[in-house]
């Protein structure tokens, strides 16, 4: 309906109304109803973008891996052991079968992995695409790998492994440290006002937890908050 006024200015629009002429209360609701639509879009097209970015947290090292493991399977030709042929054939067919699974969802954004991984109760809020595959497949999984002979100067696939890619996981690492220094600053002033056991005791977490995070190898997967880090001394 207000199509034709969606990308004016609040004072374009203005003019366009009043060259109509239309009574004033009337400008001024359409005004209002125009500004309010274009609001919505944008939040909208936010939101969007957000949970867009969160999918690709998920899928995009999932399809990396896929690739890497369909080199695995060529590797060798037809002399390639049958173990090993069976263990990259079901370790792909299992990954995509996650592909298809996620494909509507991710399309679709009305949700975030996270809540749909909350709705399904999966392991780390469903953060890396490994917590969507059941602990049975997984077992399975590594089992047909255990039994594919490794050769001279070979090292065994080891399926399933937490990574990202590494434009992600320095992405995902400063994000991190930067929000834990703020929170453990905040910390830090309210302790020096008030001090409290308790205060410090998540400070001192909060500074083991920093020294993990900046030791995480290049693609190592790196979760959304640092208390979802395995912290001695906890």
């Amino acid at each position: 309906m207000y199509e034709t006024y969606l990308k004016l200015s609040a004072n374009e629009i203005h003019n366009r109304l009043t060259e109509r002429n239309l009574h004033p209360a009337e400008i001024e609701r359409i005004k209002g109803e125009v500004l309010e639509l274009k609001e919505t879009m944008r939040v909208s097209r936010i939101t969007r973008t957000q949970r867009k970015a969160e999918w690709d947290k998920v899928l995009q090292p999932l399809r990396y891996e896929i690739n890497n493991a369909r080199v695995g399977l060529r590797y060798g030709g037809e002399k390639s052991p049958q173990e090993r042929t069976l263990a990259f054939s079901e370790y792909i067919r299992i990954m995509e079968k996650l592909i298809a699974m996620l494909d509507a969802p991710s399309k679709a954004l009305d949700h975030t992995p996270i809540q749909i991984a909350r709705d399904k109760g999966l392991p780390n809020d469903g953060e890396h695409w490994t917590d969507w595959i059941p602990a049975r497949v997984k077992d399975k999984i590594a089992l047909l790998f255990d039994a594919v002979p490794v050769v001279p100067r070979g090292k065994r696939k080891t399926p399933f492994q937490r990574t990202m890619l590494p434009d992600q996981h320095e992405k995902a690492k400063a994000r991190l440290l930067t929000k834990t220094r703020k929170e453990m600053e905040t910390l830090e002033r309210k302790h020096s006002v008030a001090p409290r056991d308790d205060l410090q005791g998540r400070i001192t977490q909060m500074k083991r937890a920093l020294k993990i995070i900046e030791a995480l190898d290049k693609n190592e997967a790196v979760p959304a908050t640092w208390t979802k880090l395995h912290i001695q001394g906890d």
